[in-house]
Parts: structure tokens; sequence; C-alpha cells
């Protein structure tokens, strides 16, 4: 089943535009990365897909329906939850009210367990349940945006970077995290630097470049493509 269908896309910030002409595929259950030369549009995508940016042209299919252009609290509510580069967390608020926050167009998911599935997954977030989210580390901050994304029970969650300024160390465990949601069948739609760790996860993965997709394949068969290897794994 198809749960986003990208067709077309083209976007940018004001005149200055970036997509040109994207079509992206994510089925529901699988985790679908989009690699990449910084630049290359990735972060765009992904902010285009949820409403933070207005497309010139395309279709972004969810569920059946055109989201193009729809405001992101409407995409939001229908289910696409999206984690931006660096969390945006709230710093002065505690951890579990960022949580909270996550839940706010949901609320009734608080009533279902999911707080504790989340504390499950991610355990230190309930030790730092009182902190707040500034005096968090790189990577607990990174696990509380995920969580964050999580609390909304989203149909698809799109993650923007979550490796980015975080310890090697913290992303092998931010990893092992996301490897674990992926067996239990989250659909997600991954922005990443670190190609190795993405394209491991990955079932599928496109490789973008200057706004245009250039390779898309399994997540092996991109991760043993000679330029890939060349340009983005140092190999």
């Amino acid at each position: 089943m198809t749960a986003l269908r990208v067709q077309g896309l083209r976007s940018g910030y004001g005149k200055v535009p970036i997509l040109a002409g994207v079509d992206l595929l994510v089925a529901g259950g699988e985790v679908v990365a989009v690699v990449g030369p910084n630049g290359s549009g990735k972060s765009t995508l992904l902010k285009t897909i949820c409403g933070l940016i207005r497309p010139y042209s395309g279709q972004i299919l969810f569920d059946g329906r055109d989201m193009a252009g729809r405001p992101s609290y409407h995409i939001a509510r229908a289910g696409i939850s999206y984690v931006p580069e660096g969390g945006r967390l709230f710093p002065n608020m505690t951890v579990r009210e960022n949580l909270l926050m996550g839940a706010f167009a949901t609320p009734a998911n608080l009533k279902s367990g999911l707080l504790e599935e989340i504390y499950t997954l991610f355990p230190i977030l309930q030790r730092r349940g009182r902190q707040y989210a500034a005096t968090l580390s790189g990577g607990e901050k990174q696990m509380l945006a995920i969580s964050r994304g999580l609390v909304s029970s989203p149909k698809i969650l799109m993650l923007d970077e979550p490796s980015l300024g975080i310890a090697p160390k913290l992303v092998e465990e931010i990893y092992d995290r996301l490897h674990a949601l992926k067996a239990k069948g989250l659909t997600v739609l991954l922005v990443e630097q670190n190609t190795n760790f993405a394209l491991e996860l990955a079932d599928r993965a496109y490789v973008l470049e200057n706004g245009r997709i250039v390779l898309e394949g399994s997540g092996q068969d991109v991760a043993a493509n000679p330029e890939i290897k060349r340009h983005f794994l140092g190999l």
C-alpha cells in the first residue's frame, strides 16, 4: 500500500528554485532514505511535504489525497509527523512537557499507553522527565525530538538529519532504536548525511543532487553503487 507519493514536485524559497521535479514513493511499513550532498534539496523536500514550504507545482499524495499547498497543521493531523534538523525542542520546557506537546493535536493518545511505549524505547527520557530540554546532551535531545514526533501516532515519520552533531556512540544508539521502530512496521522517510547508517536502515533509497533524483534502488544496491561509494562513503 502506498503511503506517500510525490510527483513532479517543484519547490524553493521565494523565487529561488531548489527542487526541480522530484518523484518519490514511500510504501506503508517501508523505510525510505534520501541521501545526497549538502545543498541538494533534501531538507527542502521534507519541509515541502509537511507544508512549511509551499510548492511551485507538483503533487504530494498521502493516502490518496493531495496535500500540496495545504497548511502544516492540516498535514500533521492527517498523520505526517516531521522531526526537523536539530530537533527544534522547547528548551525551557521539561522533557515530559515536550512529549505532551507532541500530542497537542491528538490528546487521546496520552490515554493509550503510548508514553509508556516511548519510555520503553528511550528509557533515558523517563529518567530525565523533569529536566529542561536545554540541559540534555545532543543525543538525548535527538531522542526526545524523535519521541515527540511519535506521540502523535503518525502514519509516516519524517526525520531530517537525525545524526547531525551527535557523538558516534549515540548515533549508533539512535539508529538501533530506529531499527526497532522499523521492525514494528513504522513508515519512515529519512533524510541523512550519514549515508552508511541511512542505507543500512533503508528498504529503498533515493539520491538527490541539484534538486533532482539521480539514482534510486534498494538501500543495499545504492550503497554498493561505485559513484555512491566514491562520493558519499569515501571508498
